[in-house]
């Protein structure tokens, strides 16, 4: 139908617009965390970062900083591979019949890399709150707020469930169709 291959197209062009919004991301995180980990050097001391900054020793800063951005980065390239798996189940659509198993096993790494992206994001914070304790004095904790946008959602648990229910039948479609060749 031409309808649905329009929808493929464009469907095709989000994934690829996606996939290069997570590349430049991961360059500027990339960048992000290169600065920060050169900051907590010698080499941030030379360019003239202040061994203190507001309270907080450039070291420790840079090492919260760094934590954070790594954290991102994280987050980043768990998308950036669910992008690409769903970009070649949109290619297989395209081309052929989606219902094989090599779409299954896509589905089901995008449904695990969803679960990993829960992860990031439930214990990034609990993670990250325990370095500051550790590294930055007490009377500034309170100013040091870090918000990664995630929470644990029903929505969420249920979409990570319903990915893996859709690999499921994708290879019981895919094994389905086999056994249909096989008899013919």
């Amino acid at each position: 139908m031409p309808g649905e291959q329009h929808l493929f197209n464009v469907t095709r062009w989000l994934l690829q617009a996606g996939t290069a919004f997570c590349i430049f991301l991961l360059v500027v995180l990339g960048l992000a965390l290169a600065g920060t980990l050169v900051i907590a050097t010698d080499i941030g001391a030379r360019m003239g970062v202040p061994a203190d900054l507001g309270g907080i020793a450039r070291v420790n800063a840079a090492l919260v900083a760094a934590f954070a951005v790594g954290c991102g980065l994280s987050a980043v390239i768990l998308v950036f591979l669910m992008l690409r798996a769903a970009a070649q189940i949109v290619q297989t659509a395209i081309r052929s019949d989606p219902f094989v198993a090599d779409n299954a096993r896509r589905l089901m790494r995008i449904g695990w890399l969803l679960v990993a992206l829960e992860g990031v994001g439930i214990f990034a914070p609990v993670l990250l709150r325990r370095l500051v304790i550790h590294l930055v004095p007490e009377h500034l904790r309170g100013q040091v707020h870090f918000n990664f946008g995630f929470d644990m959602w029903p929505i969420g648990v249920i979409a990570i469930l319903m990915i893996f229910v859709l690999a499921q039948i994708f290879r019981r479609g895919s094994e389905m169709r086999a056994e249909l060749e096989a008899t013919v």
